[in-house]
């Protein structure tokens, strides 16, 4: 009885660790909404509508935000640093930023940029197809997935304010591929 209890326990554990190390997958999602020539360059893209592997950049940093959460307006002048800041640390523009207006509409998310000054773009989920694609998250969102391989990756998912130490993560993870 010691031996197969310890046997499961070993077995669950070997299971837990393979599972906390496989990739996961995160949705190829359509994106739209109105870009300007600055941002298709930014994003390396000449459709839209697009698929997000069809951004040319390694990393993503994907904030889900909504027009009326508090938390998402509080963090838009970080959000706003955080974009200046990755644009300095990464010249050759493997790091790119968007934002998903989950729920919202194209006013609502033009509204939103226009508020808050927002340089990166942002794209439109009047029809929720984005949000629920994503597993229906809370607004704030934060992802950060590598977009260089066969399908887009999922390497950090959080919730609420944007943490401190952001910066660093995206850099770290960047710099594992």
């Amino acid at each position: 009885m010691r031996i197969s209890l310890l046997a499961a326990m070993i077995l669950l554990v070997m299971t837990a660790t393979v599972a906390a190390q496989s990739p996961k997958t995160f949705p190829d999602l359509t994106l739209t909404g109105p870009l300007t020539d600055a941002q298709k360059t930014y994003l390396g893209v000449d459709t839209n509508p697009f698929r997000l592997s069809e951004i040319k950049a390694d990393i993503l940093f994907i904030e889900g935000y909504s027009m009326y959460c508090p938390i998402c307006q509080q963090d838009a002048p970080a959000l706003n640093e955080l974009f200046q800041r990755l644009g300095k640390a990464d010249p050759e523009g493997r790091i790119r930023v968007i934002g998903l207006a989950l729920g919202n509409t194209e006013f609502e998310t033009t509204f939103y940029q226009d508020k808050f000054n927002v340089p990166f773009p942002l794209f439109k989920d009047e029809d929720y197809a984005i949000h629920k694609a994503l597993g229906e998250p809370v607004a704030p969102t934060y992802y950060i997935v590598r977009t260089s391989g066969p399908a887009p990756e999922l390497l950090y998912e959080a919730e609420g304010e944007l943490a401190k130490d952001i910066f660093e993560t995206i850099m770290t993870l960047a710099k594992a591929r």
